[in-house]
């Protein structure tokens, strides 16, 4: 180990090295000693903790994230995952083509912050198990789960910080870790402060120890895949692999009953095709959906009248208001749709509100406002 230099100057003062700064030193160079040794071999990349089909998803010692807006199944999406991680040799349960390196051991760690204790989460812990293969009176000594709902947000962070500690000593293999709401994991999601010590505190475990993290966080409403608060902007920033999941949609914008899974980010690889799931009341959990009904809603989500088609006629015809008669009337010929289907469409449009492209790449907002006995319609700049 390189001995620490004597005091230097700084202008006229001598700074001398505090007990801190000796240590802090010592372990940059440390890590420096580590780095250099892995940088003198030739570097093997770790093989990926899940699959789903042929596709790498999770790698280990990597932060990752499941997002969606509210009641979209995120939590039984991460569910299944801890299944596929805990799965018996042989277990036929559609897991939804996730699986694991079989050779390979894990411990998976649930962190749950919303459900209760009386029968939500142990009922999720249950279907956990039986997905896997396992009987819900066995107790499976790689699965480990606790709440952290009864205690207060001021102190979730000190108390997950303590519980992962106990768990890195319990298991000597890798450990695979969920955090269910992340955002639940600290005071203020919106706070700087709060929220970079929980990454900080993520980013120090994967360095140091043979762990993995699962992130499930809310979307923002009225926001297309932008996650809750500051700490959502950084743990995307920092994700390996991000997952997002949310109900299809008809043309009049209404939730279907499939669910696509969309890669956002796969920072180990090339971003995989989007897959589509369903909740199956008799598998009690989310189920791989069949071609024909996945091609029967894709082919509902582009019915005459889709969203994207109004917008771009909305483009065109609307480089001057128009009263809202006249417009209909135009979108009702262009579509060949009912006129119930085109107020709906640009109720939906103004509400949301959804941005207009022109084919010139300049972005607007559809706007009306009342002029004597009409309803005028027209752009204005985003």
């Amino acid at each position: 180990m390189q001995n620490i230099p004597p005091p230097i100057q700084a202008g006229r003062k001598q700074v001398l090295p505090t007990d801190k700064t000796t240590q802090n030193l010592n372990k940059i160079l440390q890590s420096q000693e580590i780095i250099k040794l892995a940088k003198s071999k030739p570097i093997t990349f770790s093989e990926p903790v899940l699959w789903q089909k042929n596709n790498p998803v999770i790698y280990p010692k990597t932060i990752n994230v499941i997002q969606g807006k509210a009641g979209v199944h995120k939590s039984r999406l991460a569910e299944t995952i801890c299944s596929a991680l805990l799965n018996k040799p042989h277990n036929s349960s559609d897991l939804l083509d996730f699986h694991s390196d079989k050779f390979k051991r894990y411990a998976v760690v649930y962190v749950d912050t919303e459900r209760n204790l009386s029968d939500q989460l142990p009922y999720a812990l249950q279907q956990i198990q039986l997905k896997a293969g396992f009987q819900i009176e066995e107790h499976p000594e790689n699965f480990d789960y606790i709440s952290l709902l009864e205690f207060g947000r001021e102190e979730r962070f000190e108390m997950l910080n303590v519980y992962l500690e106990y768990i890195r000593k319990r298991y000597n293999h890798h450990v695979f870790i969920v955090l269910d709401v992340i955002t639940d994991c600290i005071f203020n999601f919106n706070d700087t402060k709060d929220s970079m010590k929980l990454i900080d505190m993520l980013n120090q475990s994967i360095n140091h120890y043979d762990v993995t993290f699962l992130c499930l966080i809310h979307e923002n409403p009225g926001s297309a895949d932008k996650a809750r608060g500051h700490l959502g902007t950084e743990i995307l920033n920092k994700a390996s692999t991000v997952l997002q999941i949310g109900f299809e949609r008809d043309a009049d914008n209404s939730p279907m009953d499939i669910l696509k899974v969309v890669f956002l980010k796969c920072r180990s690889s090339k971003k995989h095709d989007p897959f589509y799931v369903q909740y199956s009341d008799q598998a009690k959990g989310l189920v791989i959906s069949d071609p024909e009904t996945v091609q029967q809603a894709l082919n509902q989500k582009n019915h005459k009248g889709d969203v994207e088609v109004t917008l771009d006629l909305l483009a065109i015809h609307l480089e001057r208001p128009m009263p809202r008669r006249q417009l209909i009337d135009i979108l009702m010929a262009e579509l060949n749709c009912k006129e119930r289907l085109i107020e709906n469409r640009l109720k939906q449009i103004v509400s949301t509100p959804i941005q207009i492209t022109s084919f010139e790449g300049r972005k607007y907002w559809l706007s009306k406002k009342p002029e004597g006995k009409e309803i005028i319609y027209f752009l204005v700049s985003a």
